[in-house]
């Protein structure tokens, strides 16, 4: 006998333990999504990438200027640009002179 057998749980408890005793377990790249969408964030996967060696450089001393991974700025790039965040630095000072 466990000390919890001779436990009396009211109606919304034993609702509880009812249901817990009917949970399964689901496959993890199906709790991986499913904990990514509760947080809301997106799952992140590795990608493979080939690029010119000067700009990867310049790339990882844009990241070291800026504290941080070299992968990390790139993705933030890509998804800036994916999500139409990414502006161009030139197209934006051409509206300014135009608005001057």
């Amino acid at each position: 006998m466990t000390k919890y057998e001779d436990v009396i749980l009211d109606s919304e408890e034993q609702e509880i333990e009812d249901a817990v005793e009917s949970l399964s377990s689901i496959p993890a790249a199906e709790k991986e999504a499913l904990i990514a969408s509760l947080q809301g964030a997106s799952i992140r996967r590795p990608v493979t990438l080939r690029m010119e060696e000067n700009d990867l450089e310049a790339i990882r001393r844009l990241a070291d200027r800026e504290g941080m991974p070299y992968q990390t700025l790139i993705g933030s790039v890509v998804h800036k640009y994916v999500s139409g965040a990414l502006v161009d630095i030139n197209e934006v000072r051409k509206v300014i002179k135009i608005k001057a």
